[in-house]
């Protein structure tokens, strides 16, 4: 064989392994993209019916669960959540997450004393979340809430716990 031949052998066999590596490229890349964007895109929280906004009392916060359903990757499953939602004189309205920025317990309003209490480790919050006393290190976290055609909508979000400002987790 002469040297005109191997050369074109050679140029043959990267042609190919070229071709190959640019037909595996273009296929890999979207099918990755498929498979794993979805699950690291962070999505903003969509508005969830929390109820109806005719029986709140002004000033007299009330506990109130509803289901959300939650999209994990491609996966949607119907999780139950609970919110504080406070009626304010204005007749706009607060609602608190349901976990003590501290360490996530769950807390309850006291009406005797007019204060949210935490059972784990004694913080004592206001009607407006904020910090009386104990170790949580900051005020009750708000969520976005509004009220359409009687409806109480809540944007719902898990926060960072033992932090002083407040991040979603």
């Amino acid at each position: 064989m002469s040297d005109q031949d191997v050369s074109r052998r050679n140029f043959m066999i990267r042609t190919i392994i070229g071709i190959g590596a640019f037909i595996g490229a273009a296929i890999s890349v979207p099918l990755a993209g498929f498979g794993i964007l979805p699950v690291l895109r962070k999505k903003e929280p969509d508005w969830t019916d929390a109820g109806t906004a005719g029986d709140l009392m002004t000033d007299e916060p009330q506990e109130r669960r509803f289901f959300q359903t939650v999209k994990n990757g491609w996966q949607e499953e119907r999780v139950e959540r609970t919110v504080w939602l406070v009626k304010k004189a204005d007749g706009g309205i607060t609602a608190f997450s349901p976990n003590c920025p501290h360490l996530g317990c769950g807390y309850r309003w006291f009406s005797q004393e007019r204060q949210f209490k935490c059972p784990c480790h004694a913080s004592l919050f206001a009607i407006d979340g904020k910090v009386i006393s104990g170790p949580a290190p900051r005020a009750l976290d708000t969520l976005s809430a509004k009220i359409e055609s009687g409806k109480v909508l809540v944007k719902f979000e898990i926060f960072q716990v033992g932090t002083t400002k407040k991040a979603a987790a």
